[in-house]
């Protein structure tokens, strides 16, 4: 009886720290406000409500645009998650994976980049994944971890 007790409790440790991936999704056809970490080379955060994006984002409008936008309602449901370059280089992203492990999500992406000699950018990556208990966020990219933040009161 005890054996299949420890086994139990080996089995409950092992299940949970496996990963279970999220859904996310990807969002585009926003400029990132100068005012917000205007000398920082990168910025990473979690957005939890639309004040908040509203100070770090502001919607590009061009004719003609079709980029996926979050919709007005979305922060009842979704939890924001934003990487921000900055410099004379035009930075894309590849979200490689969105897992949570132990109440830790893990947001893999990879990036390139095109250099510019004049230009200066601020290039965004903006995903939503569902709300949920959660105590983290650790950004990870091209397979290294470059920010953890903390998830307070979300």
């Amino acid at each position: 009886m005890s054996l299949l007790f420890i086994l139990g409790l080996f089995m409950n440790a092992v299940l949970a720290e496996t990963s279970t991936k999220l859904e996310f999704k990807t969002y585009s056809g926003y400029f990132v406000s100068n005012k917000f970490e205007p000398d920082a080379s990168a910025s990473f955060v979690v957005l939890d409500n639309r004040k908040q994006f509203d100070q770090v984002f502001g919607v590009a409008f061009v004719i003609g645009d079709q980029s996926p936008r979050l919709a007005p309602d979305a922060f009842k449901t979704q939890l924001v998650l934003a990487a921000i370059r900055r410099g004379k280089a035009f930075c894309t992203y590849q979200v490689s994976s969105v897992t949570e492990k132990g109440g830790v999500v893990q947001l893999h992406y990879q990036t390139t980049s095109k250099k510019s000699d004049s230009a200066t950018f601020a290039c965004p990556l903006i995903l939503s994944i569902p709300k949920g208990k959660r105590q983290a966020v650790e950004f990870h990219e091209n397979d290294k971890l470059v920010k953890r933040l903390a998830i307070v009161g979300k």
